[in-house]
Order: C-alpha cells, then sequence, then structure tokens
C-alpha cells in the first residue's frame, strides 16, 4: 500500500491510499484510479503528485513526479483509468537508527477480490 499525495485545486494538500502502484521501471509508475476521485481529478489537472511508501524492516521512500492518463477506461472497469508518473526523484526518509514494524495492508472482500486481482493484472500486462 502506498500513499499518493496531491494538490486540490484551491491548493490544499490530498492524500489517498493505493493498492494498485507498481513499478514499471525505476523511472515509471502506473496506477489505477477511479474517475470520480480527488486524486484523479488532481493528477489529471496538473500532473503533480507525490507518493509514500514504507516497508518493513527499513523501506521509507517519497517520490515525487509528473502523472499523466494511459488509458481512460480500464477493460475491466470503464470508471477505472490508469496513469503513469514518470519519476522525477525518489527521496530516502528511513531513520538511520530503528526499523519499520509493520505497514499499511489491504484486503478487498471476498466478492471483489477477483476485481482488484484482475485490475492489477490488467496494470502489470500493459508491458
Amino acid at each position: 500500500m502506498t500513499v499518493v499525495a496531491t494538490v486540490d485545486a484551491d491548493g490544499a494538500p490530498r492524500t489517498a491510499p493505493f493498492g494498485s502502484l507498481r513499478a514499471v521501471t525505476p523511472r515509471l509508475l502506473r496506477l489505477a484510479c477511479n474517475h470520480h476521485h480527488d486524486t484523479y481529478a488532481n493528477m489529471c489537472r496538473d500532473g503533480q503528485v507525490s507518493v509514500a511508501l514504507l516497508a518493513p524492516p527499513d523501506v521509507a521512500v517519497s517520490i515525487r513526479g509528473k502523472a499523466r492518463v494511459v488509458q481512460e477506461q480500464m477493460q475491466i472497469g470503464e470508471h477505472l483509468a490508469v496513469l503513469e508518473i514518470d519519476v522525477e526523484e525518489v527521496k530516502n526518509d528511513m531513520m538511520r537508527r530503528g526499523e519499520i514494524e509493520s505497514s499499511v495492508g489491504f484486503a478487498p472482500p471476498d466478492e471483489l477480490r477477483g476485481f482488484y486481482v484482475g485490475a492489477i493484472a490488467e496494470i502489470e500486462d500493459m508491458g
């Protein structure tokens, strides 16, 4: 799970958790986002985005980049779009001493598990 940060049109910060974010290359990330999500509107408007990633025991990074829509509608759901983030900067935010004990996880309800698995597969299969 990652936390994606954008800025609303009025300048207010906005954060949202995303479980669909995938690294395509070291300089390119890809995620699925609902068309009705504030984060989607913000990324479409100005593209500025920051991603926070925490993973035990010692990964704490923030990634700054520019987002763009690469697929307006996903096959698995017409309300979902695929966005790519061109990575501009990766910053190591891990403290020198200590370790991360846990991370945030997400488990969809059983009736939606196939949908989530299919959405992730579609993102990963884009090549």
